[in-house]
């Protein structure tokens, strides 16, 4: 009998376990995901102004050259950090790339360096969404 005890009760906490742990992964994937629309929710609520905006292209000079959003001038996040001073004294300044990870960069490295009102523009297609509704 007490056999039978030490399964269930074992099986208990296996079950409690096992909750437990994919609650907590739920939690993580959800915040996760919290914060990927905040983030992208606050490059869209972004207002550009790309009469006057300096526009950067953080990507490859490659991938500049295959084609890159009107009026914007390439600065490889690899050079960016030793670029800094072409950053500044501008009103507004918008990074992008392919997919918006490179700018993301590219972004906290300008504001850890004092640059101010900086955009992720996250990439061509999404800045030329935000152009055509503006």
């Amino acid at each position: 009998m007490s056999y039978i005890k030490n399964i269930g009760l074992s099986l208990m906490m296996f079950g409690t376990v096992v909750f437990t742990s994919c609650s907590n992964s739920q939690t993580s994937e959800t915040a996760s995901t919290s914060e990927t629309k905040r983030t992208t929710q606050n490059s869209q609520n972004d207002k550009i102004d790309f009469e006057n905006a300096f526009i950067v292209d953080v990507r490859t000079p490659q991938e500049f050259k295959a084609g890159h959003f009107e009026g914007a001038i390439n600065i490889p996040l690899n050079t960016v950090e030793s670029n800094v001073e072409k950053f500044q004294g501008h009103d507004q300044v918008v990074v992008y790339c392919r997919s918006g990870a490179r700018s993301g960069q590219a972004k906290n490295m300008l504001m850890n360096a004092g640059v101010d009102n900086i955009i992720n523009g996250i990439n061509e297609a999404h800045l030329n969404k935000i152009k055509k509704q503006q």
